[in-house]
């Protein structure tokens, strides 16, 4: 190997020695030529250097110029932005604009098309009555005050609405509308006159040749009314057109007013007027139902308002109104059945179908009062008392609610209302007397009972003072007479109590209930049986002959003939507390005192402070074991009103039983 080595060595050192010179000269031509590419190089480089330079310093400015533009474009950007906004915004604001202005011209347009009432426009007058104060401006201004108080007074005593009286401003303040030469004033009028229902009135005060004055007015439709007189009477003069005026626009509410003013003959007349002219069928309705109200007061022919409420009814079955008038009717015949119906009736019509001028409060007050006599009617005074005064009896309706705690046995409740109606000026005599009655009944104090019926007679027919033949008669025969009967015949005097009775109708169901009671208690089951029948009959829907039939069997000793009246009397009016009370003591009587005690317990939500109820559920309690619960329902017995009766049997059962 290394012999290799050197001998390599030996060729290449010979080989050397033996190079040729143009090798040589080309190598170094080669080398120059290489020298003269470098120079070229490096200068290109230079140039490409100092080129690089400006183009960088060309991009520098490029970019600073592209900085100031992008600069420029943004808030060019942002301001065509904000432009765009703003002009959005724009839009919007008319849009709003032109939305409130056609909801403000479509309000303006609806309450237009709802106006309503009396307008007294400018009256003329001779040059010379100014100076007298009778000028055309007085007589404009009077007219008005004479027909907004005529119009005050007769709806604060009717249900139905009235639309308002005004005078027609012509002095109002010009905000004229541009380019139209009229005012805002003078617009909203035209547009009323146009779309409303308002009566505008206008006329003229003249001096007669006979020296008297001549009031003559003139209703839109060219109706005239007129009065003449001496110029003395001025006020008569303006009054009576007033009246007449009212009259004409609203002759519903103007029969009211007569009515309820004492001037029964002309609200009569009025009323004949209204059925047999108006030609608006809801009116028409409503006309005849009010003439068959005058009908029972003035002319005192019930039947005849019966069957002309009726003739209402059959011109639109809808009208609230009419079918409680109806009601009302049926009431004073002695009809509990047929009233029963009809306040049935009256709460199932609805607010959408009645008249413009019986919706809103009115509405609710028809409906108010048909459940409140539904609820009596069934023996609920709880519901009766709710619905009368639904947040609380004080201080309006207080004789109301002294009437509805003494027929749940709280005579001490209903005393205190009724010093408390006196108190507060409420009170109403027919309702306090009643209350008073019935007070005096629920604590079993005959004597008293009969002065409080024989007192609501004398108020009644002193409310109806000259009306011998109207209601009077109505309500004496079929309200006054059975509850002054009844309570003669507690008292022991049988013979007044049947002289009283017999002038009573045999169709009236209050009589018939009296007729049986007075039987029962002069020892005639058979009779008292018969007219129980009869009461049953006439009124099948009404809890009260049932249970008075049953307490006839129960004291009879028939207890389970007695348990079977008190059951369908409590499946009649399941509010009332009579017969599940009575159930309760029927059952004591069969020795199942542990089924009386539900009775109780529920006869107790209906009549909390019935003392005879807490006394009999205390004697159930005992016989059932629980003698501690016993003595506190005793005690609470003890420290309520009972009945004679009631308070010796309480005496007697704390002497056995302590």
């Amino acid at each position: 190997m290394a012999e290799e080595t050197e001998r390599q060595e030996h060729d290449a050192a010979a080989t050397g020695a033996s190079v040729n010179p143009a090798a040589i000269s080309l190598a170094l031509g080669a080398a120059a030529q290489n020298e003269y590419v470098a120079a070229k190089a490096e200068a290109f480089l230079e140039k490409q250097s100092a080129l690089s330079d400006e183009q960088t310093e060309f991009v520098r400015l490029q970019k600073e110029h592209l900085h100031e533009q992008r600069l420029l474009l943004l808030s060019h950007l942002k301001w065509r932005r904000f432009d765009d906004q703003m002009k959005g915004a724009l839009q919007i604001m008319l849009v709003a604009l032109g939305a409130a202005v056609v909801i403000a011209l479509g309000a303006a347009v609806w309450n237009a098309s709802r106006a309503d009432g009396i307008v007294v426009e400018a009256f003329t007058a001779p040059a010379g009555f100014a100076a007298r104060g009778i000028g055309g401006d007085v007589v404009a201004a009077d007219l008005t005050g004479h027909i907004a108080a005529i119009r005050n007074y007769a709806v604060s005593h009717s249900i139905a609405t009235s639309g308002e009286v005004s005078r027609n401003a012509q002095d109002d303040v010009k905000v004229e509308i541009p380019e139209t030469g009229i005012s805002f004033g003078e617009a909203w009028r035209y547009l009323q006159a146009w779309l409303g229902h308002e009566q505008h009135i206008s006329g003229s005060l003249r001096l007669l040749p006979n020296g008297d004055l001549l009031l003559r007015t003139e209703l839109d439709g060219g109706t005239v009314i007129e009065a003449s007189g001496p110029a003395s009477d001025i006020e008569k003069l303006e009054q009576t057109v007033s009246e007449r005026l009212f009259a004409r626009v609203e002759p519903i509410n103007a029969v009211i007013y007569l009515w309820t003013s004492g001037r029964n003959a002309e609200a009569q007349r009025l009323a004949e007027e209204n059925a047999l002219t108006i030609r608006s069928p809801e009116l028409r309705a409503d006309a005849y139902s009010l003439w068959a109200e005058t009908t029972l007061t003035t002319v005192g022919d019930l039947s005849l308002a019966i069957a002309r409420v009726k003739i209402a009814l059959a011109l639109d079955p809808r009208i609230a109104i009419s079918h409680y008038d109806l009601a009302r009717n049926e009431f004073f015949a002695g009809h509990e059945e047929a009233e029963l119906s009809e306040v049935r009736a009256t709460v199932a019509q609805r607010e959408a179908d009645q008249p413009d001028f019986l919706k809103g409060a009115g509405f609710a007050e028809i409906r108010s009062d048909a459940q409140e006599r539904i609820a009596a009617l069934l023996g609920d005074y709880a519901g009766a008392e709710e619905a009368a005064c639904p947040s609380s009896c004080l201080p309006a309706n207080i004789d109301e609610g002294a009437l509805y705690a003494a027929l749940r046995h709280d005579s001490r409740t209903a005393r205190a209302r009724i010093a408390m109606a006196r108190a507060a000026g409420r009170a109403d005599v027919l309702t306090e007397n009643t209350a008073q009655f019935e007070a005096a009944a629920a604590d079993g104090n005959w004597e008293d009972a009969v002065r409080a019926a024989q007192a609501r007679a004398k108020a009644f027919a002193d409310v109806h003072v000259g009306d011998a033949n109207g209601l009077s008669v109505a309500s004496d025969r079929t309200d006054i007479r059975p509850r002054l009967a009844g309570a003669l015949a507690h008292a022991g005097q049988i013979a007044q109590a049947l002289a009283v009775i017999a002038a009573t109708a045999p169709d009236c169901y209050a009589c018939t209930r009296a007729r049986a009671a007075i039987e029962a208690l002069r020892g005639k089951p058979r009779a008292a049986e018969y007219w129980f029948a009869q009461s049953v009959r006439l009124a099948p829907s009404i809890p009260f002959a049932y249970a008075d039939w049953g307490e006839m069997l129960l004291h009879k000793g028939d207890f389970d003939a007695a348990i079977a009246k008190f059951i369908v009397a409590y499946r009649k009016g399941p509010h009332f507390a009579d017969p599940l009370e009575l159930w309760g003591e029927a059952l004591m009587l069969k020795n199942r005192s542990d089924l009386a005690l539900p009775k109780f317990e529920e006869a107790a939500k209906y009549a909390p402070n019935w003392g005879r109820l807490h006394l009999e559920w205390g004697k159930a309690l005992f016989y059932t074991g629980r003698k501690d619960e016993s003595k506190k329902r005793i005690a609470m017995a003890a420290g309520l009103d009972l009945s004679a009766a009631d308070k010796a049997s309480l005496d007697n059962w704390i002497k056995t039983h302590g």
